[in-house]
């Protein structure tokens, strides 16, 4: 890709670029295989390597660009050649689950897989995980009261290949097998069930405090960042890659270099010598950086897609990557101030007839990009998408969201600040915990780096300064958008000062919960329910979802939540239009999932 003059020497330095020294260099390996480069996206590092993550660490740099890349979930849900979210039996650890008991013993058996240290993944490794998770399930990302794990009576081994899973009564399969199978993840027992890292070995995870003492462990080992690259634990993989010892990960910048497994026992083998995934501090960067051929699979900007053409006819591909996910903006229910005015539906709906999605996706993301008008994606096309979510409830009308808000108690100043004229819980009032006098004024920090982003930002301040609600942005970087807010408690009050937040497109990826309930998302209590969004007969919707087979109870839930707004929905632009290099192939499409598949990926000749 040398031969795209688009950048003048010395504007990568000018413009921000990070962590490019080692991926420059290793465009130029000669060693077999070759080296490719992927770019994260803006900001967006990984953070965390022990496949039990908490929900302030379960982005896509983690969940789908790092994790499972060495180690393998026991169903892999995604395709490298095609864009269903569905499973792949292909890729996965299991078997077909077979179903018996009335539908509550489900038995699997495993594949023959082995971890790099040459032994098998066995059934023990299965329960490994499942007793660590037992034991630590608040801490997990996917974990909300009365999930699946909450129902699991029995795990018996019947052999070192095969195991059983008995429930207490039989669940939705589409659910249980997609939201909770799937996220089983076999670790290395005979290598990780420790408590420092010169203990022994022993089967301390079949106790709970054995099993607290494990994860208390493991989970600070992951936070050590600095030495993922050193640290023998992870060096103990059953995927087709595994961090390169020694130089393998940057903390201070991001840069993720992966190698080979050569024990790997699964389909695929990689033939890459190495894989470099790229951190960047800006679009704009990153984009310098592909034009000099610095990154072999990166991404356009929106705001640069007049490109697109030029890049083609110079050889790239340009791809737009479809994802299985839906964007927002989350609303903290948790916040004294905020919180109150926020629980109150009138408002809710009013915000969201100020945001003005078919403007956004035509002019902001020039066309690359499909509404969102409810928790479960009408794109890519699936059966699980009712007719309600296809079309919008709340359409952009500034003089609706007027009305609305004036219906029910606010003085509304265009230009100035809305504030609370009528306060009281009648129909025509605030709300309860409204005072006299209360502004519709709400701060909003969003992911920086990405321009469209901003764009977004500003339309939507602007549009909701026209019915006096006032809203002050400020910008961080994702990673820091997204713990920051995750640490809310509403008990003790910490960490609940936010308003509202955006991380960007994909907001929300149903990953590794594939089946679009909402247990994990909108469930009371639920980790990566952040705003503390919490009503019963969503809760109810949602317990339907996973008893209930066939999709009937999952329409019930998905129109609820429509209509409901626990958060406001935003345009679902495509996660980016990825540009390739003429020198990568072996990527025929892209996940939906968002995963990664560079063990198919080959360089040569453009």
């Amino acid at each position: 890709m040398k031969h795209h003059p688009f950048v003048l020497g010395g504007l990568l330095a000018a413009m921000g670029l990070t962590g490019l020294s080692g991926a420059a260099a290793a465009s130029n390996s000669s060693s077999a295989g070759g080296t490719a480069t992927f770019a994260q996206q803006v900001g967006a590092p990984p953070t965390y390597i022990f496949p039990l993550l908490a929900g302030s660490d379960s982005g896509n740099n983690n969940l789908t660009y790092l994790v499972p890349l060495m180690w393998r979930p026991l169903y892999w849900f995604g395709h490298r050649r095609s864009d269903q979210p569905t499973i792949n039996y292909a890729l996965s650890l299991g078997e077909p689950p077979t179903f018996s008991n009335a539908g509550r013993t489900v038995t699997i058996t495993l594949r023959h897989f082995t971890w790099s240290t040459g032994a098998p993944v066995t059934s023990r490794d299965v329960a490994f995980w499942i007793n660590l998770l037992r034991a630590n399930r608040s801490d997990w990302c996917c974990y909300s009261p009365g999930d699946w794990i909450d129902h699991l009576v029995a795990m018996r081994t019947v052999s070192p290949s095969r195991f059983s899973l008995t429930f207490d009564a039989a669940y939705n399969r589409n659910w249980l097998v997609g939201n909770g199978l799937s996220q089983i993840t076999p670790l290395p027992q005979a290598a990780w069930d420790k408590t420092s890292p010169t203990g022994a070995i022993g089967n301390r995870d079949r106790t709970t405090a054995g099993a607290q003492a494990v994860f208390h462990f493991l989970d600070g080992q992951s936070k050590d960042l600095a030495t993922w690259d050193t640290n023998r634990l992870w060096q103990v993989v059953d995927g087709p890659w595994r961090l390169e010892p020694n130089r393998g990960f940057q903390p201070a910048t991001g840069l993720t270099v992966l190698v080979p497994n050569t024990h790997y026992a699964g389909p695929d083998r990689a033939r890459l010598a190495k894989l470099e995934e790229v951190p960047f501090t800006n679009a704009t960067a990153e984009l310098n950086a592909l034009l000099a051929g610095q990154v072999d699979y990166g991404y356009l900007p929106f705001t640069d897609v007049a490109l697109a053409k030029s890049l083609i006819r110079r050889g790239f591909q340009v791809k737009p990557w479809l994802y299985w996910g839906f964007s927002d903006i989350q609303l903290n229910f948790a916040n004294p101030k905020a919180g109150p005015i926020f629980d109150q539906l009138a408002v809710r709906q009013a915000l969201q007839r100020l945001i003005d999605e078919p403007s956004y996706i035509k002019t902001i993301f020039k066309g690359y990009g499909w509404p969102t008008y409810g928790p479960v994606p009408v794109v890519p096309a699936n059966p699980y998408a009712s007719g309600f979510e296809k079309k919008n409830p709340y359409p952009y009308s500034i003089a609706a969201a007027g009305h609305l808000l004036g219906q029910h108690g606010w003085r509304v100043r265009a230009g100035g600040t809305t504030t609370c004229a009528a306060p009281g819980t009648g129909s025509h009032q605030c709300g309860a915990g409204i005072a006299s006098g209360a502004k519709l004024a709400f701060t909003l920090v969003y992911s920086s780096g990405t321009p469209a982003y901003a764009q977004e930002m500003q339309a939507f301040k602007s549009a909701a300064s026209r019915v006096g609600i006032q809203i002050a942005l400020s910008q961080a970087p994702y990673n820091e958008v997204l713990t920051s807010t995750a640490a809310c408690n509403p008990k003790s009050g910490s960490g609940c000062s936010w308003q509202l937040f955006y991380l960007g497109a994909p907001s929300i990826t149903y990953v590794p919960v594939y089946y679009p309930t909402g247990g994990t998302i909108f469930g009371t209590g639920a980790p990566i329910n952040v705003g503390h969004y919490s009503n019963r007969t969503n809760d109810a919707n949602i317990r339907r979802s996973h008893l209930e087979p066939g999709l009937g109870a999952l329409v019930t839930y998905q129109n609820f939540v429509a209509a409901q707004l626990p958060e406001l929905w935003m345009p679902n632009s495509d996660y980016q239009i990825s540009v390739i290099s003429d020198r990568l192939h072996g990527i025929t499409a892209q996940d939906p999932t968002g995963h990664l598949y560079p063990e198919g990926w080959t360089l040569g000749k453009p």
